[in-house]
């Protein structure tokens, strides 16, 4: 439950610290008196947009701290999934600094305001009389249901099984347009593949092909030079290698007379050896250099169409073709392949879809059977709140598409006359019928959502009489179970407080700023007298406060 609420430079707010009780909380007070600027600092402490224009003294920051004591809620694990340090005793803080900069604190760790909304959703349940705009949403409605109907389980697996068909469209979405686009450009890529591979240049060289046609062409002309070569190096007269040899032989005759003729000699028999090596493979050459009409044609073909493809692809070598075509074969393959996983898909789609469809129907059944129990729990808590002639209704029908919670339809139907048909609440309900209606849910939520604080900021609008006795009635069977702090400006509500503040305006000489009190017995019974007839208080006034407090 909430224990303490400390606001400091808040609104009209200087410094309040407030602490509650379990049961009734009551908090009454003059008119702009701040009493829903206090619910609203408490939003603060939990998660709420802060503004600067909040602050109090402009210059100083807002400090809102709230302890909670959450022993037996068991939220351990929560905590530890937040990553945060438990204690039974819970303290949220929140700090608004002049600059505009927020900060968050649990248990003096800090946290992001996503961390606080979190575990605020554990703390505290704030019902406000603008919630009565709520009552029309689908996520509402169907939230009461579940709740009633205890499908947590249930709409647990309905979302996995949703999350798995959302998963599955979309991938086959994907594929298809994948697939459209592959089969535009197949034909293109498969006529570009075949042109390659019928080129039939796997494993060549151009530069390999572009020389051995360059020498056929011109083996002639080779061979006379070559042949040319080698006469000159061994001919009968005036022969290279002959004149070397002679040379040779002068040097080594007068070799032993000097080391550098020596040398000479050396080096000129290595000219030699190189010489006739040279001469060898000239001759080699030669001989291996023919005319091939033929192997010229298919040299010519190659070398034209590599060189044609590789402009066409604009590359610079076959090497870099060959790589081409392997991109080829893989996008001309992906057709195939994404056909295959399509196909794989939209089957475990189908599958999918029928879970789905199993788990929507369980859900939608589920919730049928609950919207009678809603029904007929709405009816009786109206009637105890001077509404016996109210008609509530649950409205289920099928959606045509899947949705995150379901495939149902969800309207409440209202009409508080005897004998007119209901129709939707914003339709047909006035301030304080909706505020009556609200507060029937709120009562059944409250029996069925384990919350440590039930928050009520004027849900009693638009009631009075005999009426706003029987609301109160139901506020304290809801104080039962819950510790409920609830705004009101009913004498009769505020009668069956079990802790009853009070708030007040205290204008000193700069400055208007809100005060709090916690009333004992005497200033309770004073107060609810003051709220049946004004500043003045009679005996009568008194005596009627008194007997509203033992009811």
């Amino acid at each position: 439950m909430l224990n303490q609420l400390e606001i400091k430079n808040y609104a009209i707010i200087q410094h309040v610290s407030l602490t509650f009780d379990r049961g009734l909380n009551i908090i009454t007070g003059e008119t702009g008196a701040g009493k829903s600027i206090l619910l609203g600092a408490l939003g603060l402490s939990l998660g709420d947009r802060a503004d600067t224009k909040i602050l109090y003294n402009q210059e100083e920051k807002c400090v809102i701290e709230a302890k909670f004591i959450i022993g037996s809620y068991h939220l351990e694990s929560l905590f530890e999934d937040l990553d945060l340090d438990y204690d039974d005793l819970t303290i949220v803080r929140r700090e608004i600094n002049p600059n505009g900069k927020t900060r968050a604190f649990v248990n003096d760790t800090p946290v992001t305001l996503d961390t606080l909304r979190l575990l605020a959703e554990k703390l505290v349940n704030l019902t406000s009389q603008n919630e009565t705009q709520q009552l029309n949403k689908e996520s509402y409605q169907l939230e009461l249901l579940d709740l009633v109907a205890n499908n947590h389980k249930v709409l647990k697996e309905f979302q996995t099984h949703y999350q798995a068909y959302r998963s599955l469209k979309k991938a086959i979405q994907e594929l298809e347009e994948e697939q459209i686009t592959l089969q535009n450009d197949y034909d293109l890529h498969q006529f570009q593949l075949n042109e390659i591979e019928e080129a039939n240049l796997e494993g060549e060289n151009l530069d390999t092909l572009e020389n051995e046609l360059s020498s056929l062409s011109n083996a002639e002309l080779i061979n006379a030079k070559l042949q040319a070569v080698v006469s000159l190096i061994e001919g009968e007269e005036n022969a290279v290698s002959l004149l070397l040899n002679e040379a040779f032989y002068h040097l080594r005759e007068v070799e032993n007379y000097n080391s550098s003729i020596a040398a000479l000699n050396k080096r000129l028999n290595s000219s030699i050896i190189e010489i006739d090596d040279l001469k060898n493979e000239a001759r080699q050459i030669a001989e291996q250099t023919e005319y091939d009409g033929d192997r010229i044609e298919t040299l010519n073909s190659l070398v034209n169409e590599a060189n044609r493809l590789i402009r066409k692809h604009q590359v610079s070598s076959i090497e870099e073709l060959m790589t081409t075509r392997d991109d080829l074969q893989k996008l001309t393959a992906s057709s195939s392949s994404v056909s295959v996983q399509l196909k794989a898909l939209q089957l475990e789609f189908s599958l999918t879809q029928s879970r789905l469809e199993e788990a929507a129907k369980a859900l939608s059944k589920s919730r049928k059977t609950a919207s009678g129990r809603v029904v007929n729990d709405i009816h009786e808590i109206l009637n105890k709140v001077g509404m016996p002639n109210a008609i509530f209704e649950v409205k289920l029908s099928d959606k045509k598409e899947f949705a995150p919670s379901g495939k149902d339809d969800i309207s409440f139907l209202f009409n508080a006359n005897k004998g007119f048909a209901p129709q939707a609440l914003n339709k047909i309900a006035s301030g304080g019928e909706l505020s009556r209606v609200l507060l029937s849910i709120q009562a059944l939520l409250a029996k069925k959502r384990a919350l440590p604080s039930l928050v009520f900021d004027e849900i009693d609008t638009g009631i009075s009489g005999e009426t706003a006795a029987k609301v109160a009635e139901v506020f304290r069977d809801i104080s039962v179970d819950h510790q409920l702090i609830a705004i009101t400006h009913l004498p009769q509500i505020a009668a069956k407080a079990e802790k009853h503040f009070f708030i007040y305006k205290n204008d000193d000489e700069e400055k208007t700023n809100t005060k709090i009190a916690s009333l004992n017995a005497e200033q309770h019974i004073e107060a609810i007298a003051r709220m049946l007839s004004g500043e003045k208080i009679s005996e009568e006034s008194l005596s009627n406060a008194r007997s509203l407090i033992k009811l």
